[in-house]
């Protein structure tokens, strides 16, 4: 517990920096991939400085005709976790949206394990990989068949097994062991 306030003295230091003091040509490079909040813009560069898989799913999202939408929802009547959504699809772009949930809705706690949110967002632009590959989805309808058709679906949840492995390989990265890179 000793450790916390440090945590949130770093946490707090990461968040207020601007991504582009970290590394101006990764913040110039994000053309596809837009964070919407503070919370965001910290996973990302830390998964981009910390993670192999993290930043070949950045890379290959930036050449990608799908522009996501990321964001950090601190609110703790939703549980940590992620998810994806269709926005829509026009002129030959598709939008969707990434969320990460904190499970609290207290800034300083919020980052308390980065790892795991960052490994979250991995898993959600992974999805958002699998949506690039899709040879349609014009409707939230054809979004939902599509992975219905690539996926596990428990009836409630559409998840990839490729998602769960790039979650899995990004959180070994980032917790120092050496991952396995998911196709």
């Amino acid at each position: 517990m000793r450790a916390l306030p440090l945590v949130s003295l770093v946490v707090s230091l990461l968040v207020s920096r601007p991504v582009a003091a970290a590394d101006p040509a990764a913040a110039a490079s994000f053309a596809n991939i837009r964070p919407r909040d503070p919370g965001s813009e910290l996973l990302l560069r830390f998964g981009g400085e910390r993670s192999p898989t993290f930043r070949a799913i950045v890379h290959e999202l930036e050449r990608s005709h799908v522009i996501v939408y990321v964001e950090v929802r601190e609110d703790a009547a939703h549980p940590v976790g992620g998810a994806l959504h269709f926005i829509g699809a026009a002129g030959g772009l598709r939008w969707v949206r990434a969320r990460v949930d904190s499970g609290t809705a207290s800034r300083g706690r919020s980052f308390e394990d980065i790892v795991r949110l960052t490994a979250i967002l991995g898993h959600e632009l992974r999805h958002a990989l699998e949506a690039a590959e899709a040879p349609s989805l014009e409707s939230l309808d054809e979004f939902a068949r599509y992975y219905r058709r690539i996926g596990v679906d428990d009836r409630h949840l559409l998840d990839t097994l490729a998602a769960r492995a790039t979650g899995a390989s990004i959180e070994s990265e980032l917790r120092g062991g050496t991952g396995t890179r998911a196709d």
